[in-house]
């Protein structure tokens, strides 16, 4: 199935009306410095489609800094379960921030 892109401001639609489960794919260190309230934290380097939560009809997003690693993790989970649908965060969590949604900050 095709990865599907999604701005910040569709993501936060869908997270507010729970209509997707969010990702980061981010490293554990990174996550836990700043990340998007709710965010889920799988790495890029040990994600697999197994380790995914249920969504039931929820969307699946991934995101990361910057949007390169969230795509990087859709081709993977996409290789091993072609029937995911799955969004990738154009401009990550870089993006989200930009557009004045609020994030969780360490300290």
């Amino acid at each position: 199935m095709a990865i599907k892109h999604i701005d910040a401001s569709t993501l936060k639609d869908w997270l507010d009306n729970r209509k997707a489960v969010l990702i980061d794919v981010r490293e554990p260190h990174e996550h836990a410095s700043e990340n998007i309230p709710g965010a889920i934290s799988l790495p890029l380097n040990s994600i697999s489609a197994k380790d995914l939560p249920a969504t039931g009809d929820k969307k699946i997003v991934l995101q990361c800094r910057a949007g390169k690693r969230s795509l990087s993790a859709c081709e993977k989970l996409s290789a091993e379960d072609n029937a995911l649908e799955l969004y990738s965060l154009d401009g990550g969590i870089e993006a989200w921030e930009k557009a004045g949604y609020p994030v969780n900050k360490a300290g």
